[in-house]
Parts: C-alpha cells; sequence; structure tokens
C-alpha cells in the first residue's frame, strides 16, 4: 500500500511537471530531463510511469479530459435552470483554464497537436482527436440546451443544434484567442460574450434573470 500511495504521488508530480513544461514551451521543445528535474524524481522514475514524450503528453490530456469531462458531468447533474448552468459551465470551464496548469497544457496539446493525439474530454475515456474534445462539449451544451427549450426557456425559433454548436465555437475561438495567456479568460469576458448571444436565445424580457457572473 505504503508502495502504490508513492507510486501515485511520483506519477502525479510527473505529471503536473510536464504539464507546466507543455504549457511554457510546447511539447516540441519540452525535455524528458528537464520535467523529471522538475518533478524531483529520477528519470527512471519517468520512464516507469510514461515511456515516451508522447506518452506523457498523452496522459496530460486524458488527466485535462478527465476534469473536464467531470465539470460537464456536474452541470448537467445540477439542478435548477438549464440555461443558468450552462453559464455556470462557461465560467467553470474558464476558470479551470486559468487556474489548472493540467488543463491549460492539455487544451493547449490538443490545439497544437502532439503526435496525432488530441485532448480527451470525457471522464474516464482514453484520448481522442481533437475534433472529438469539441464534439463532446457541443453534446453536453446541446443536453443543457434541449432542457432549457423543454423548461421554456428559449425562444421557440431557436434551432438547438446550431445554437449548441455555435457557442462550443465560441469557447473555442476564446481559448485560441487567448494566445496561451490565461488572464485573457476572465469572468468578464465570459461575461460580455453571453451578452451578446444571450439575446437569440431567449425572449428579452427574461435577459436580465439570469446571473452572468461565476457563482
Amino acid at each position: 500500500m505504503v508502495k502504490q500511495v508513492r507510486a501515485e504521488r511520483t506519477r502525479s508530480a510527473v505529471l503536473v511537471a510536464a504539464a507546466n513544461t507543455f504549457a511554457e514551451v510546447g511539447f516540441e521543445t519540452a525535455s524528458l530531463v528537464g520535467i523529471s528535474r522538475r518533478a524531483g524524481v529520477s528519470k527512471g522514475a519517468l520512464y516507469f510511469h510514461f515511456v515516451s514524450k508522447q506518452a506523457l503528453a498523452d496522459g496530460v490530456r486524458a488527466a485535462a479530459g478527465r476534469e473536464i469531462g467531470s465539470a460537464a458531468l456536474r452541470a448537467l447533474r445540477t439542478e435548477g435552470r438549464p440555461l443558468q448552468g450552462l453559464i455556470d459551465l462557461s465560467h467553470e470551464l474558464a476558470r479551470m483554464l486559468r487556474e489548472d496548469v493540467v488543463v491549460r497544457a492539455g487544451v493547449r496539446l490538443g490545439r497544437y497537436g502532439a503526435g496525432d493525439q488530441g485532448l480527451c474530454a470525457g471522464a474516464g475515456s482514453t484520448p481522442a482527436g481533437t475534433d472529438a474534445t469539441w464534439r463532446s462539449l457541443t453534446a453536453v451544451v446541446h443536453r443543457l440546451l434541449e432542457r432549457a427549450h423543454d423548461a421554456g426557456e428559449l425562444c421557440p425559433e431557436v434551432d438547438r443544434r446550431a445554437a449548441a454548436e455555435l457557442l462550443t465555437a465560441v469557447a473555442a475561438g476564446q481559448v485560441l484567442l487567448s494566445g496561451g495567456r490565461p488572464e485573457r479568460l476572465g469572468p468578464d469576458g465570459v461575461r460580455r460574450v453571453w451578452k451578446a448571444l444571450l439575446p437569440a436565445l431567449v425572449p428579452v424580457e427574461r435577459l436580465d434573470s439570469y446571473d452572468y457572473w461565476p457563482t
């Protein structure tokens, strides 16, 4: 049991060190020697958990995907108005990108590529292509919009599938335009996006009933 705990701590330390390195310098420039030194472990200990830099990048993406997937599942399970849940989810994802280096590095690896793998979006799933990441998020957004429609929150003419694709594209665009500077993904930026998009989704008399700031 003690060895298992120690091994898990080592693996976690290596993942965090790799995430910091990938976030700072990218996949190509990162070195396993530098990552092992940053983690405070031997290169042999690193290889025990990850046989290559590609495997390490896959591990970072998978860990990021589990965090993103967990946030999405929490949004789906939250009671209350679905559209408010969607707003809250967008703030949570932005917060994770600002504060969680593993998520930030995983998304960066998914954007620029490391081998032919992309960020894993589903909790507990294996690394998938970058397109699969955004498709998974689109599916969650679409489910929340369907619930919002059933609850009478949306304008009758709203195409929920098209709206889900648009909202996901806006989220991806925000990540892209942040240019690796997570402070650009602050609450005010998310609020401005919703202020611009929400009038196309809900009747005008409902606009003031939503909280555009993180809870």
